[in-house]
């Protein structure tokens, strides 16, 4: 066992002493967070103007931190900082960068739409080209959504979360995903959807709702409307079976591939020597096999996943024309598909 005197006896003849195993692991996640487009931010050198401010400590600090990996202590000392110096641009740019790398866009896309807001300032000229690539992959994860619509008033939200009331003249800029969007005015029938957005796309939604006084039959105009809202979703069975198609066709594709390498793996003459074993010739062709093999198990339950949720959709789809079904939202996890309706 090396003697802790050791360490302090290299550092005096000039050599480095050993980094500790348990911090190899945020050494690695720091790695991960400066290849970012934010990463110039999380190098930024202190800035002697500011170096006397409270503010600025904590953004030192900060930045130390994400050099550690650690982001969400990091995340605290900038909302500390914000709240000393809610106007500071340096502070906006570098909350951004944090929320990036935590995978809150929306967040990210706030703070960094903030700071861009005066092109003109000083911070902003000397990060120019940084803030403009980080201005592309927040975008890239940004779904934007126009609405129109009457009548004037109508409350709007997506997911549960307000958005506004129409008329609504703003572009909204949420995360990209698939949401359920609701509208819902006293007087009126309500309206639910669905709605995909994509990142960096544009979609338009209008949003027409129907007075209960104007109804002759209220039960059937009660069942109308949702069947209206719930056909907006027709597309997502094919988006489900094209990725079932894509799955399989990659499952053959791996099986095929395994083969080859198990076929060459059997083949005593290029696999066996009269001094060298098969492992030795042809380890490469076994580690290759079962690459292949994981990647035709890990294709298969994709194909059994998507195609387990086409025929879901479907059954919904159909069902909805005899019961009303007022919402159908059906989302990607990792590994899972979720659906959830409401009737």
């Amino acid at each position: 066992m090396r003697h802790p005197a050791s360490t302090a006896a290299e550092v005096v003849r000039g050599q480095p002493p050993r980094r500790p195993r348990k911090h190899r692991l945020a050494a690695c996640l720091a790695v991960a967070v400066l290849t970012s487009p934010f990463a110039a931010f999380a190098r930024e050198p202190a800035e002697s103007e500011d170096s006397t401010s409270s503010a600025s400590a904590l953004v030192e600090r900060g930045i130390a931190l994400r050099r550690a990996g650690d982001d969400l202590g990091a995340l605290e000392l900038f909302q500390q900082a914000e709240q000393l110096e809610p106007g500071s641009t340096r502070v906006k740019v570098h909350l951004a960068a944090n929320y990036q790398a935590l995978g809150q866009w929306e967040q990210a896309d706030k703070y960094l739409t903030q700071a861009l807001q005066d092109p003109n300032d000083p911070y902003v000229l000397r990060h120019q080209a940084t803030l403009a690539s980080a201005r592309e992959a927040v975008d890239r994860h940004i779904g934007l959504l126009q609405l129109s619509g009457s009548p004037a008033g109508t409350e709007v939200r997506l997911n549960g979360r307000p958005i506004g009331t129409l008329p609504l003249a703003r572009t909204v800029r949420v995360a990209a995903g698939i949401y359920t969007l609701e509208a819902h005015l006293t007087g009126y029938y309500p309206v639910t959807r669905s709605v995909a957005l994509g990142g960096g796309a544009l979609v338009r939604e209008s949003l027409e709702l129907t007075p209960l006084a104007g109804a002759t039959r209220p039960a059937a105009a009660g069942r109308d409307t949702p069947r209206a809202a719930s056909s907006q979703a027709t597309w997502l069975p094919w988006v489900l079976g094209g990725l079932a198609l894509g799955a399989g066709a990659a499952t053959v594709g791996a099986w095929a591939i395994r083969e080859q390498h198990a076929s060459r793996w059997n083949d005593d003459e290029q696999c066996l020597g009269p001094t060298r074993t098969r492992e030795q010739l042809c380890g490469n062709e076994i580690r290759d096999g079962e690459r292949a093999q994981n990647v035709m198990w890990i294709a298969g339950s994709a194909t059994a996943a998507f195609a387990t949720a086409t025929v879901v959709t479907l059954w919904f789809q159909s069902d909805s024309r005899e019961a009303p079904l007022e919402a159908l939202g059906c989302g990607l996890g990792i590994g899972q598909l979720r659906c959830a309706g409401r009737f």
